[in-house]
């Protein structure tokens, strides 16, 4: 065997493992993508998670269900705290937004979160704390929201929960249990 025969050898080899080489950070960057996707899935779900429960454990006075129910004679003191938890509620929302426009949150994870997010804006004292909160958002963002609540019918707030509830419930003892 020649030298050139050894050297056309080498070449062929060197060839396979450069091949090897790619696949392998190709299978390494497939995994990272949805280790990645993975990771915001979870910490949107985390953050929705201590949003819900703040809301569940929240000191929903009279004033802060006027608030939610988009009434205008409530206080100062209440409509501070209603909209501190709706800014908070409003940049969840845009944390989710803004990960699905860079492309790291999509299908029905995003799916999901826009449905969410579009039924709760039908709620009369979220689109007061829209108008009130928008101008602290980026303007595509702004848009998106403005869009979503035009294409959805405000409902009376509570009351309408309330009747969902006792539907439901009357649905479910009428079937058995």
């Amino acid at each position: 065997m020649s030298l050139a025969d050894l050297a056309s050898i080498a070449s062929v080899v060197s060839g396979i493992a450069v091949l090897v080489s790619l696949v392998y950070l190709g299978v390494q960057t497939r995994q990272n993508v949805k280790h990645s996707q993975a990771l915001i899935q979870q910490g949107r779900a985390q953050r929705t998670f201590e949003l819900l429960i703040r809301w569940g454990e929240f000191d929903w006075n009279e004033g802060m269900m006027k608030c939610a129910n988009g009434a205008g004679d409530v206080s100062t003191t209440d409509v501070r705290r209603f909209i501190s938890l709706m800014r908070a509620f409003f940049v969840n929302y845009e944390d989710s937004y803004l990960q699905h426009a860079q492309g790291l949150l999509a299908g029905a994870a995003f799916d999901n979160v826009e449905t969410a997010f579009r039924a709760s804006m039908t709620n009369p004292g979220h689109r007061v704390a829209w108008a009130v909160s928008r101008k602290f958002f980026a303007s595509d963002f702004q848009a998106y929201v403005d869009r979503l609540i035009s294409e959805a019918p405000m409902h009376d707030g509570g009351t309408s929960l309330l009747t969902q509830w006792q539907d439901a419930a009357k649905a479910v003892f009428a079937a058995g249990g």
